[in-house]
């Protein structure tokens, strides 16, 4: 059963009659509060213009005691919403909602179906007297970058927070009957060569969550007295969380989503250290004590800081998240600074290593994502403040209220989001109730909701069958503590889909279903785990594969993907393949670099301290944001998880590579797989790579392509929106050749392209072939080195510094590696390399 504020979809297939008759409820509306009228003061007219229909209304004469600028004072925001309100009406009629994407003058891609509302010229640019001018000022979309805003208004339905087509597709199902389409208005840059009505189609989904968009509650509201709902509305908040809030979220997910926010990766029990805070000992000094694993608890994750208030006993973290737990009716609370004693470190050390169990066992985490140390608080808790909701009262009694900025911008933009410790936490966690500064956020496997939304919390089964579990509808915006069981939202065709770049961070729409979690979605999660886990930041190297361990844990369930010092290897079959671990491990080792920056570049040379205690060969050895992206698409997971699923034998190609350990220097072969082979690899725990007899590159000059422009195919526009095809370079347009095939080098060490190729002729440098092979979808393929050089203390081992991938044309007519090899400007050599 879902508690009476919740909604249910039907699973797909059911008709139009029953979908109608599906009974849906929402939480309780918002009533407006008495207005607060205002004065209104002059101000230059200059820079403004009025609603397109204000020479329809009668001019209103300006009042120079009012606190209002004398354009404030002109303009009519009741009437601004429901003009805006009617026009969206009129567009529905004439099935013209929706507009294709346009190109300006000077390049830029816009939509132009929004409603244009008003011109504030350049008045917001600085600060005013005016209130009305200081709230819209307050709310700017991009305020750093540009002086002129404009008032538009948006359908409700166009939110960030639903994809547009897929709810599209429910609302004509008569899949949400009783809900009313309502309109928000936001501010946004007034671009030279845009129209009125014209946004750039990021604004939408990238800018707008970061300031919040504009709701109006009218005292008409208050008396409308019929049984439609409203699709999107905005909760007016208070001082202080709502608790309340946050158990029937709870309540939610308990009744909802069965066992998909309770899974756990390992039932092995904590036999020894397991200590909990009983929040409901009401002692000067909270109490904690040995309890019997199984006993329901909550988790606390935050960040510890460094100051003298940070590293008290109790900060006010830790006090307010036990005043949290007590309040939702839960006695006991795991904090780790309280429950592992520090000073045992063998005790230490194994709970460390359970962390996956620990915070996968727990009812829910709170999330302390304010502040930057355990001094801060939880805002909205006992004394922590938060940051006042945007709002502001019209003379009509109407009061405009801000959404505020999504809570996953806070988050994600918050020292929390900046510590390697806390990673795992977060993604370990089933249930997350997140404090930001200024509201509640809560995520769980299966929804993703915030306290300053009214909303319907849409549901559809999992599967058809009639007890099925129920998961957010895939229009519902999810959320960004992501489990290894997805990357890239519930698409139907997650092993058809391809991420096309390295996002700083990417929201998708809908959870994924159980069916849904393919051998592409674990290695996607993976690549993205290691991808984001490498942004953060640790006090000690020795901490990276520790606070990395529980994500490790994850995968200790699919016994074909084994992890050595955090690279991910197939050590199943592999059709045609004498190795699967052998070929994938090979793959993986040369597969990822280290970019800094978000922009794709042929060249890239990151000067990343090394991390000595780890071999070299690992993106665990450097210090370093890692990337897996090959040119142009190509994703290390789909690679991988094509080879993994082929049905008939891959023109493929791995060096013969030998691992060994200083406790086991005899190097054995990566051959083998299943139980067999993880068992060996987690006894020995080996650090040297060795390659013997490798082929090792023979032309090191980069000759520039110029007789051909490259360019890639980029798609512009919102998702579920027409998107157009750009021509704007997500790779260089300038394409090197390195015996006569494209070229793209990632080093982990500073220097230039001609340094490379300089240290490459005088053998400073060595480039040694680990992994060839031909794309399964074109004619194309892959010839990957791993670039090394000579350590300084050991002669005769090296170092891996960078990777080369080669692009290899024209696969189509080879038939096995010879034909292979002849393409690759590598040539065999008589001896060994030994990577440490």
């Amino acid at each position: 059963m879902l508690p009476p504020y919740s909604t249910r979809l039907p699973p797909m297939g059911q008709n139009c009659k029953e979908l109608s008759s599906i009974k849906f409820h929402l939480s309780k509306k918002i009533q407006p509060s008495t207005a607060m009228s205002s004065k209104r003061q002059s101000h230059d007219m200059q820079d403004t213009m009025e609603h397109p229909d204000s020479n329809k209304r009668p001019r209103v004469a300006t009042d120079p005691s009012s606190p209002l600028c004398t354009a404030c004072q002109t303009l009519n925001v009741d009437a601004g919403f429901k003009d805006a309100f009617s026009a969206y009406q009129l567009k529905s009629r004439l099935e013209s909602a929706q507009q294709g994407i346009c190109k300006a003058f000077d390049g830029t891609y816009f939509y132009n179906d929004a409603i244009f509302v008003h011109r504030f010229g350049v008045r917001l640019a600085h600060p005013s007297q005016c209130p009305l001018c200081t709230f819209f000022r307050e709310l700017r979309v991009q305020p750093d970058k540009h002086e002129r805003f404009k008032l538009l208004a948006f359908r409700s339905s166009d939110s960030w927070l639903f994809r547009a087509d897929r709810l599209r597709d429910v609302l004509k199902e008569g899949g949400l009957p009783g809900h009313r389409d309502r309109v928000f208005m936001v501010v946004v840059p007034d671009l030279e060569g845009i129209p009125p009505g014209g946004y750039e189609p990021r604004w939408l989904d990238h800018d707008i969550p970061s300031t919040g968009a504009i709701y109006r509650h009218s005292v008409e509201d208050e008396f409308r007295g019929d049984d439609e709902m409203d699709l999107l509305d905005v909760r007016e908040l208070g001082e202080k969380a709502d608790v309340e809030k946050m158990r029937e979220w709870l309540d939610c997910c308990r009744n909802s989503h069965g066992d998909s926010c309770k899974r756990q990766a390992s039932n092995e029990p904590i036999v020894r250290g397991f200590r909990l805070i009983d929040c409901f000992k009401d002692n000067d000094t909270p109490v904690v004590e040995e309890k019997a694993w199984g006993t329901e608890y909550v988790a606390l994750s935050y960040v510890w800081g460094s100051t003298p208030e940070d590293l008290q006993d109790w900060p006010k973290t830790v006090l307010d998240a036990i005043e949290t737990t007590k309040r939702l009716g839960f006695q006991y609370l795991w904090v780790d600074r309280c429950c592992i004693n520090q000073s045992d470190m063998d005790e230490k050390s194994y709970l460390i290593s359970r962390m996956t169990t620990i915070y996968e066992a727990a009812a829910f985490t709170i999330v302390a994502a304010a502040g930057s140390g355990a001094s801060h608080g939880l805002p909205g808790i006992g004394n922590t403040p938060r940051l006042p909701q945007p709002k502001y009262y019209l003379d009509s009694g109407s009061k405009l209220l801000s959404m505020m900025r999504d809570p996953r911008r806070d988050i994600l933009e918050s020292p929390y989001w900046t510590r390697g410790w806390t990673y795992q936490e977060g993604v370990l966690s089933n249930r997350h109730i997140v404090f930001t500064d200024s509201q509640i956020y809560w995520e769980c496997r299966c929804m993703a909701i915030h306290e300053s939304t009214v909303m319907p919390i849409v549901h559809m089964p999992q599967t058809d069958e009639e007890n099925s579990d129920w998961v957010m509808a895939d229009f519902m915006l999810t959320g960004i503590f992501k489990s290894d069981a997805y990357s890239g939202g519930s698409s139907h065709d997650q092993d058809d889909l391809v991420i096309y770049q390295d996002e700083t961070y990417r929201l998708d729409h809908g959870f994924p279903v159980n069916e849904q979690v393919t051998v592409r979605t674990q290695m996607r999660g993976l690549n993205e785990h290691i991808r984001e886990f490498s942004k953060r930041q640790l006090s000690r190297d020795t901490d990276t594969l520790p606070a990395f361990q529980g994500i490790i844990g994850l995968y200790e369930q699919a016994k074909e993907i084994y992890l050595l010092h955090g690279l991910p290897m197939w050590i199943g079959n592999i059709y045609g393949a004498a190795s699967g671990a052998q070929l994938t491990f090979a793959l993986t080792v040369s597969s990822w670099y280290h970019r800094a920056g978000p922009d794709h570049f042929m060249f890239v040379s990151e000067a990343c301290p090394r991390k000595n205690h780890l071999p070299s060969w690992t993106w665990a050895g450097w210090s370093g944001v890692v990337t897996w992206r090959a040119p142009p698409s190509l994703e290390h997971c789909a690679y991988m998880s094509d080879l993994i699923k082929s049905t008939t034998r891959s023109l493929v190609w791995a060096a013969d590579i030998y691992l060994s350990s200083p406790a086991h220097p005899s190097p054995n072969r990566l051959l083998g797989s299943g139980t067999a082979l993880s068992d060996r690899l987690t006894r020995e725990v080996p650090t040297l790579l060795e390659i013997k007899n490798p082929f090792v590159l023979n032309s090191f000059a980069r000759v520039l392509d110029i007789e051909k422009q490259w360019s890639w195919v980029k798609y512009v526009g919102r998702p579920g929106r027409e998107q157009r095809s750009s021509q704007q370079c997500d790779w260089d347009a300038k394409w090197y050749r390195i015996g006569r095939r494209l070229s793209c080098i990632g080093m982990s060490v500073a220097m230039t392209g001609k340094e490379w190729t300089d240290k490459h002729r005088s053998g400073e440098l060595v480039s040694v072939l680990v992994f060839a092979g031909k794309y399964h979808e074109n004619e194309h393929g892959t010839a990957r080195f791993l670039t090394v050089r000579r350590v300084a203390s050991s002669p005769e081992r090296w170092e891996r510094i960078g990777t080369l991938y080669l692009i290899i044309p024209f696969l189509g007519k080879c038939h096995d590696t010879s034909g292979l090899f002849r393409k690759i400007p590598a040539s065999r050599q008589n001896r060994a390399i030994v990577i440490q």
